[in-house]
């Protein structure tokens, strides 16, 4: 579900600023790929066929792109909807790494490495924004 976020992120990103949509477009497009990897090797694990897994992450994305495509419309309402949209993104996204992945992630493997990384992870991407 917060692939939808991440569209609206992505096309009222573009609305407000052509450098801002493509950082966007960026970052998100390289959070998806160990996203796509992860839901693609338990399919392959519990064997099924690769056309059939590339079929369910293709569907996964096509989330992203109605949000993107929904994004671009009403970020054209006014800067506050974009503000809005890039907001909820943002939660999203937060929620899912604090709230989902950081309690799985402690089970597993109990030192500083996997908070290291989760920091690094929400610095780099300020910094792919920012650039």
């Amino acid at each position: 579900m917060h692939n939808i976020p991440e569209g609206l992120a992505i096309g009222s990103g573009f609305d407000a600023s052509f450098k801002l949509g493509l950082s966007l477009a960026i970052a998100i497009a390289l959070h998806d790929i160990p996203e796509g990897i992860s839901m693609a090797i338990p399919m392959k694990n519990g064997g099924m066929k690769p056309g059939k897994i590339l079929l369910y992450v293709f569907l996964s994305g096509i989330a992203t792109g109605f949000g993107a495509f929904l994004g671009a419309i009403i970020g054209k309402i006014s800067q506050q909807i974009i503000a809005m949209c890039l907001a909820f993104a943002g939660g999203a996204m937060l929620y899912i790494v604090s709230g989902e992945l950081s309690p799985e992630y402690n089970k597993i493997h109990t030192g500083k490495l996997p908070t290291f990384c989760n920091i690094l992870g929400f610095v780099l991407g300020i910094l792919a924004t920012t650039i």
